[in-house]
């Protein structure tokens, strides 16, 4: 079972990144929409969002936020336990057909 994030992963400790990667700028670019992103703005953004973000995980997680510590940010919020990568796989599927439907005139109903 996942332990909630304090902060700093639970048995890893958090590199030191002066630079992000490729990988996760992209994320973070799609994430907010924009082709030039700050650390700011990152650390404005709940860790349980940019957890969701198509490309992101736990260690891309650990990454932004080594960078977003070398900025002087710190990332916020608790990580959600992650139940199977399965489920999460299946999540991130509906969702994006969901965007899509929505970008292509269709109306999304959530039925309760």
């Amino acid at each position: 079972m996942s332990e909630p994030f304090n902060g700093k992963p639970s048995n890893e400790s958090v590199p030191f990144v002066e630079d992000l990667p490729t990988r996760q700028k992209n994320a973070l670019r799609l994430l907010l929409g924009k082709a030039v992103i700050t650390a700011e703005e990152v650390a404005r953004l709940d860790c349980r969002v940019i957890e969701r973000a198509p490309g992101i995980g736990r260690n891309s997680l650990r990454i932004i936020q080594g960078w977003l510590n070398g900025q002087g940010y710190e990332l916020t919020g608790q990580l959600d336990p992650v139940i199977s990568k399965r489920l999460v796989q299946r999540q991130r599927k509906l969702e994006r057909a969901i965007d899509y439907l929505r970008e292509n005139g269709y109306e999304v109903r959530h039925t309760d």
